[in-house]
């Protein structure tokens, strides 16, 4: 219902001539949010403005709620709930009449500091944050390669929109310009001006034709967390031919493009070379079946404490929890002297050997003892920031995290505690003492896989 009124509302003032609409004061905007907000830049919430914030209502990361009088917080605080994520004015519609400094952030106070100086409570950091930059920080970042182009001549390039058109162009003219020429309707919701990334494109062949990143596209590409492939088509020229594609199509597009970078962790996705660790405990039904919910909540996150410390004594990342089960990625951390598959046996030994000791106290406290299965891959996986945007997580997905998955079921069948991939096995064969050599098939894969069994010091 409160969207048909907006609609209908917004209909209405679409009516009023363009002329009046620059002059005419914005209801909800009182006395008191004006004094609010004059201390840090604001703007003059006229009726044509107000039309702009309800056309990106719930894209604008200035947008805290569904209350009509919370649909511009750059005018001053709110006075409904805002979540403490602050709001990132790199990407808000109306930036430009807001202020000139592209590392403005404000916060659900009122104030205003530089994104990456900014620790306050306003950006949401908590624990798990803390965690995942341990291992990822900057590593995610790539180094970008370019030919040297001379900027001294304007050449004729072809610039293949795959899906769309392929476009004759000049080597001193943006791609977006090139596509808004040719008529391909090319998202670009601040204009061109690298404020809200939604010009993005992806370049499939040809990005050495690419020129470096200036300083704007720079500045946005960290926050957002782009790999060297995502360029801004408002900002990039290039030298030669190149192959892309679009990547924000829609209005459902447009707002996760806008929205990313709200955290300090990156959202945009990558490839990355990992090892993916898979464990779960083979006796937990008949344990939970017979325990109160309070020993159930304390011996699991005993469990996962005791065996999460091996796995963070080698770099490993615990990606969840599913139920009783963990994942865990090495070779996030790219600092780490190690290879990943080193680092995941490793932690795969080490978590059977603490699991003795805890089954030691596990025993004398409730008459149990907890199997469980280890199943190693390695592989390229895709990682990045996924889900609903009120609950993103950081993971890792792709063929790899299946494989693994599925190679830790196999030990229930094979009658054993740990197994790794042969690729695993490949990287790792000289480092650690085998014992078994299985061929095996698994869900998802056509052929038989080959399984190793690590002995277990």
């Amino acid at each position: 219902m409160l969207k048909i009124m907006m609609s209908s509302m917004r209909i209405m003032m679409l009516m009023i001539p363009v002329f009046f609409r620059k002059r005419i004061k914005a209801g909800p905007l009182g006395r008191k949010r004006l004094q609010t907000g004059k201390f840090h830049p604001t703007i003059d919430m006229n009726l044509d403005n107000l039309l702009t914030c309800m056309k990106y209502c719930g894209t604008c990361p200035s947008y805290p709620g569904n209350n009509m009088e919370a649909l511009f917080c750059a005018s001053g605080v709110s006075s409904n709930n805002i979540t403490e994520n602050g709001c990132n004015c790199v990407s808000c519609p109306l930036y430009e009449q807001c202020s000139q400094n592209s590392s403005v952030y404000f916060c659900k106070n009122g104030s205003c500091t530089g994104k990456e100086d900014d620790t306050s409570e306003c950006t949401g950091k908590d624990n798990n944050n803390a965690y995942l930059n341990k291992f990822i920080g900057e590593n995610l970042s790539e180094e970008e390669s370019y030919i040297t182009i001379n900027d001294d001549k304007i050449l004729d390039v072809k610039i293949d929109f795959i899906g769309d058109k392929v476009v004759e162009t000049k080597s001193n003219i943006p791609i977006l310009t090139a596509s808004l020429e040719s008529g391909i309707e090319h998202t670009h919701v601040c204009g061109g001006r690298a404020r809200c990334s939604t010009c993005r494109v992806i370049v499939t062949d040809g990005i050495e034709h690419c020129r470096p990143r200036n300083e704007k596209e720079q500045a946005l590409a960290k926050i957002k967390g782009f790999s060297s492939d995502v360029r801004l088509a408002c900002q990039t020229t290039v030298g030669n031919d190149i192959s892309i594609r679009r990547l924000v199509l829609d209005e459902e597009d447009i707002a996760v493009a806008i929205n990313e970078g709200r955290s300090k962790l990156n959202d945009a996705g990558r490839e990355i070379e990992a090892t993916i660790l898979f464990s779960d405990i083979r006796s937990f039904t008949s344990f939970s079946e017979n325990s109160l919910p309070y020993d159930i909540v304390h011996i699991l996150n005993r469990y996962f404490d005791t065996l999460g410390d091996d796995i963070d004594s080698f770099d490993g990342y615990i990606d969840k929890y599913m139920g009783d089960g963990i994942m865990a990625i090495f070779g996030l951390d790219q600092n780490s002297t190690e290879s990943p598959a080193f680092q995941a046996v490793s932690a795969g030994l080490k978590m059977l050997q603490s699991l003795k000791d805890f089954n030691e106290y596990l025993e004398s406290r409730f008459d149990h003892k907890f199997n469980i299965g280890i199943g190693i891959h390695t592989g390229k996986v895709i990682v990045g920031n996924l889900g609903y945007r009120k609950k993103k997580e950081f993971t890792a997905i792709g063929d790899t995290v299946n494989t693994a998955s599925r190679i830790e079921s196999l030990n229930k069948k094979a009658g054993t505690s740990m197994l790794v991939s042969e690729q695993t096995f490949l990287q790792t064969k000289d480092k650690f003492v085998w014992k078994q050599k299985f061929k095996s098939k698994v869900k998802g894969k056509e052929l038989p896989i080959i399984i190793y069994e690590p002995e277990v010091p």
